[in-house]
């Protein structure tokens, strides 16, 4: 699944026009309304580990598979330096975290040790 803006009320006025929206079933509860939403995101994900995958609870991994938290690295910068992460984050729409990994890694490959 990627990310993209949707126009809902563009769809919404695609999908219905003006009319009011009318339920065509009644509405599921219970045991067989969780097993159409979990109809519906087999649909979506494709698998029942994508599915895990996509709820699973805390941040994602960044790079191998492996479980557990990722290495965590801490240190401290300028204030000019910070305000400039904080002006390259407003122009890439990256996250501080993001920016910092491709930072180290570009100084990594600078040095040889990374590819």
């Amino acid at each position: 699944m990627t990310e993209s803006k949707i126009d809902y009320e563009a769809l919404i006025e695609k999908l219905h026009g003006d009319g009011p929206i009318v339920a065509t079933e009644p509405p599921l509860r219970g045991a067989a309304a969780a097993a159409a939403g979990h109809e519906l995101m087999l649909a979506e994900y494709g698998s029942e580990e994508a599915i895990n995958r996509a709820i699973r609870a805390g941040r994602p991994c960044v790079g191998d598979a492996r479980r557990g938290p990722s290495p965590t690295v801490r240190g401290r910068i300028p204030d000019a330096d910070y305000a400039a992460l904080a002006r390259l984050r407003q122009l890439s729409g990256k996250c501080e975290s993001e920016l910092v990994r491709e930072a180290i890694h570009l100084l990594l490959q600078a040095n040889k040790l990374a590819n």
